[in-house]
Formats: C-alpha cells, structure tokens, sequence
C-alpha cells in the first residue's frame, strides 16, 4: 500500500453560500478518509469520462491529480442495494438488503466500524431514506446525520442539498481537532427531481416550471414518453445539479487542504441513470449501461497523478480498498485496488448485478468483455459485446450465453436444499446452470437458488419461508436454507414516507 505523504496545505477555503463553515484545524497524525456517493451519477455525464458539457471540473482535477478508474460497475441500478455493497464489500446475494422492506443484517461487517475500531472519528451524513438508520446505516458512526429523513417532508423532495451536507461534515470535523476522520457523505442532489439552486438552475438551460413533467416510473414513461424538448430540459436540469455538486466537493476538499489535511478521497455513485436511450427515463428496472457503469475517482497522499486504470473494478472493491488503511480486510466479494494505483494489473474477474424492483426479476453478469442479461420474470436472455449493449448477440452465440449463464448461477450459488416434493416461489429457481420453469418436483434431495433472496417460497404445504426479511425454514425440516448472510426487517413504511417514495418514482402504487 502507498506510504501516506507529509500533510501540506493547499487550497484557499471557498465561501459557503450562508456563511462560512468552520475554520478546520489540522487533524491527527493519520490522513483523513472521505468516502463521497452522489446519487444517480452515471458515469458519461462526468468530464474525465469523456463528457462534453462543463458539469465536474472539481471532480476533473481530482481525478487528474489521482486515479480514475475507467470501468467501474454498480452491483443493483438502485440506491439501498448498491450502499449495502459499497459499505460492506458484499454483493446483493450475499447481505441480501435488496429490496425496500429489508435493512442490514447485524452480522453484516460495515466500513465505517473499521475505522471506529482504529481510533477514527466517523461521521455519516445522508441526504435519502434509502441511506438512513431506518435500514441500518447508521451502525458504526459516532454522528450520524440524516437531515430528518424519518419525518421531514423536504428532505424527499430535494431540500436537503450537497450544501447541508457538506457543512454538516465540515462542523463533525471542526469539532475533532486532534483525531482524524473517516466520512461518508451522500449527495441526493443528482437524483429527480433535478432542481438546483440559483445560480446553478439556469446554467445550461431555464429554471423548472411547474408545467414540466414530473417523474412517475420507469414503466409510465415508456407508455408515454417524453417529448423531445422536455426530455433535454431534463438533462440539462440533471447536469445542472451535477456542476452545483462539483461546486459544493470543491469547497469540501478545498477546506480540507486549506487546513494541511491531505485525506483520501473516494468518490462514486450508486448508479446512474437512463435518458431514453432504452425506451424510458429513470433506474432501478434494468442493468444496462447507463444505470450501472458509475464513476470512481481515488486522490491522496501519494497516489500517483493522472493514472487510469482500465481494469473492470466495482463498488465492493471499495470497502476492502479504504479498509486496508486500517489493516481492516473488509473480506467478501471484493478485491483492495491499491496495487492498480502502482500499476499493477489486477485480476480478471466476473461481475453479476441485479434487480427485482416493480415485479422485475433481472439478473447479469459482466465477463470477458461480455455482458449476459438474465429476465427471470419474462425467461429471455441477451447478451451484448459492445460497450453501449445495442446490439443482442444471443441468438448468434448461444455458447456464450449458457457459458456465461452457467457462470453466473455458479456465483449465486445454490443455498436452498429441499427433500423430495414440490418446491414453489414467487421468485425464480435456478439450478444446474438453468431456469426452472414453474414448480420445481424433486424426486431427490437437491439443491438450487431462489432470486431474489426475498422472495417467499414453499415446499408442498409448508411455508412461505425466506432467506432474507422473513421466516427461515427449520434446519431438520424438508426445505432448508444453507446460505450465509442475513438482512433484518426495516418495518412499514408510514403513509408519509410512502407517498414522499412514491412521487419519486421508488414504489409503485401499493408495491412494496
């Protein structure tokens, strides 16, 4: 791992809108760590990703003076799945919080408690539901600041912006002269409804109207797509938002180097976001490209200056990456990319994604330079070999296809063990490399995986059981669950904070 540098002081401390935030003082002996998520963030919207629109030159700089990684990929296209792994290294079908009833399991290692244990400060400071203590991530931070996201009707609706975040941070660390610090900001600013404040909501286009369309789901607008003058009214209102972020992460690491403090900053996002480049705007609902290709910049004392690294890396290498800071191995699904920072290739290696939100049931799998989708909801598979995915490929190579299928189940693996009888779930069976179609009737014990986690399942008469949020079968029983991994139950939603998701598109209706 790289030797941390002499802390030095650098840039001047930019002036916040309401005032000035405290004056840092000099921290510790060890550098800082700043692990920073802004919502939604698909990569090609950013500068040093090949962008031609001036939205990140902040963010640009950073990555100039640090690393980039070229091919970073997100796990799930939504917000609660993807923080799970990017805080614990775990895969979705390893902590299992993948849907909007489950929380994270108390056997599930998170960042933040590793840093606690080694005598950092640790504060969160997030600005969604989906990233509260409702589902858990809270455990581990000393302060932990969620802007009233419980009971507080602004902060669904975009109030909370990345300047109350960034001032909440920079007071936590005010406050802790003599310790350094371990933070996790989340910026919600770049998700819908894209509204910045002045200046910034006129920078590439006009302020938002009240006539403008407002985002409903990912199944209403491809019934009734936008037209094209609002669509990029939209567009222009996402990287809006995105240049007032850049802004805000400027004054945040200017603050920190005008004090000496030289941390280490990571900077990702959980997903991005479609434009209609499939028929529809918004995420959560399919695993293309846009949706799951995020950025991920890495800065610090000693990091080499404007390295890229084209290696496939994803956000559960972050967690066991940051963790090797404090000789805490983070062990799950991913790899630490410190030997990618001194130019070292790292391992070739497979990455499956996943979603079950609105009655979808998708599941992926990157290998290879090849990238298999998996509709377990409607049994069609498609396999792309172009960056974009424009092209399906599935019919012309279906050894590719079972091949990278074959793959895939084999790293999900197969936890639910049954005994003679017939097996039925509202989720998916998989087994043996294959989808069951239907019940599944055993004449023998086997085993086999259900997708997604969540989902209820029966043997003959007796159940429903799951393997995450619900009632687990008993181990001398004739259905067993043999898998690792646990998520809790994050209880009901109340009418409030129902209908706040609702109008952001995350449920559907009475969907869960």
């Amino acid at each position: 791992m790289i030797a941390p540098l002499a802390l030095h002081a650098a840039l001047a401390l930019l002036a916040c809108r309401c005032g000035d935030p405290p004056a840092l003082p000099p921290g510790g002996d060890r550098p800082d760590v700043l692990l920073i998520s802004i919502d939604t963030l698909r990569a090609d919207h950013v500068g040093v990703y090949g962008y031609d629109r001036d939205t990140t030159p902040f963010l640009d700089a950073l990555a100039e003076g640090g690393v980039r990684f070229a091919h970073a990929r997100s796990p799930a296209p939504w917000t609660l799945p993807s923080h799970t792994t990017m805080l614990s290294g775990l895969l979705p079908h390893q902590h299992h919080v993948v849907e909007g009833r489950l929380r994270i399991g108390a056997d599930t290692p998170l960042l933040q408690e590793a840093f606690a244990a080694a005598g950092y400060a640790t504060g969160g400071f997030v600005s969604s539901l989906y990233v509260g203590r409702r589902f858990g991530f809270d455990r581990g931070f000393e302060v932990f600041e969620d802007f009233g996201v419980h009971g507080e009707k602004k902060n669904l609706k975009g109030v909370v912006d990345a300047e109350d975040v960034v001032d909440a941070a920079l007071g936590f660390t005010a406050a802790r002269p003599d310790t350094p610090v371990f933070l996790f900001l989340h910026l919600y600013d770049v998700h819908y409804p894209y509204d910045a404040p002045a200046p910034w909501n006129t920078r590439f286009d006009r302020a938002p109207e009240p006539g403008d369309t407002r985002y409903k789901n990912y199944f209403v607008h491809m019934r009734q797509p936008l037209e094209p003058a609002q669509l990029q009214h939209q567009i222009d209102q996402y990287d809006e938002e995105l240049a007032y972020v850049d802004d805000q992460l400027s004054r945040l690491i200017g603050a920190f180097r005008s004090a000496g403090r030289d941390p280490w900053v990571v900077v990702t996002a959980d997903h991005g976001e479609e434009f209609y480049e499939r028929g529809s705007w918004g995420h959560a609902h399919t695993l293309f490209p846009e949706q799951l290709h995020v950025p991920l910049i890495l800065a610090g004392p000693g990091a080499p200056e404007g390295r890229v690294v084209e290696d496939t890396v994803g956000l559960q290498d972050i967690a066991p990456t940051l963790g090797a800071l404090v000789d805490a191995p983070m062990d799950g699904a991913g790899l630490p990319l410190w030997p990618a920072l001194e130019g070292a290739p790292l391992p070739a290696r497979a990455f499956p994604s996943e979603t079950s939100r609105f009655n979808t049931n998708r599941i992926g799998l990157w290998a290879d330079g090849l990238r298999l989708d998996w509709d377990l909801a409607k049994g069609g598979r498609a396999l792309y070999a172009d960056p974009s995915e424009a092209e399906d490929l599935a019919a012309d190579r279906p050894e590719d296809v079972e091949r990278l299928s074959g793959q895939l189940t084999a790293i999900l693996g197969a936890p639910w063990e049954a005994d003679p009888g017939t097996v039925t779930t509202e989720g998916a069976i998989l087994m043996d490399g294959a989808q069951v179609r239907g019940p599944l009737t055993l004449g023998e014990t086997a085993r086999f995986a259900v997708i997604p986690v969540d989902a209820d399942v029966f043997h003959g008469a007796l159940g429903p059981y799951r393997a995450a949020g619900g009632e687990r079968p008993p181990p001398d029983g004739p259905l067993r669950y043999l898998g690792a991994g646990s998520a809790g139950d994050a209880g009901a939603l109340s009418d409030d904070e129902r209908a706040r998701l609702e109008a952001l598109g995350y449920l559907q209706g009475d969907a869960p």
